[in-house]
């Protein structure tokens, strides 16, 4: 498994109120868009921490972790692909662009806790 890509946002709550979200399957919902769209990743939890794998090589994560402001979390995307792991970029076009939606990709879901969160 090899990481691919690492981005983190700024959420204005406590670690607890967070990773309670990431625990009951709140933020999976949130960031993949629809409790439909689990249909197609397997998902592996870990306290904190939500696992996602689909494709053939994909496997995203997400966690939290504490920060002076409250709450960092972060989104990982690693490769799985065993031997054909170099035709991955080939097939991905190269990951042009997936940097930034990465990096749009949490924190846009660090806004989505942040509102859900808010009294």
């Amino acid at each position: 498994m090899k990481l691919l890509f690492e981005a983190s946002a700024p959420v204005s709550a406590r670690i607890e109120r967070v990773r309670a979200l990431i625990d009951d399957g709140w933020v999976l919902d949130a960031f993949l868009g629809s409790e439909e769209a689990r249909s197609y990743v397997d998902v592996d939890h870990r306290p904190g921490i939500v696992g996602f794998q689909g494709h053939w090589w994909y496997r995203g994560e997400i966690s939290a972790a504490p920060s002076t402001d409250g709450t960092t979390v972060t989104y990982r995307v690693y490769n799985i692909a065993g031997r054909t792991a170099w035709a991955v970029p080939l097939a991905n076009r190269l990951f042009i662009g997936y940097r930034r939606t990465v990096r749009e990709g949490v924190t846009t879901l660090a806004q989505k806790i942040e509102s859900h969160l808010a009294p």
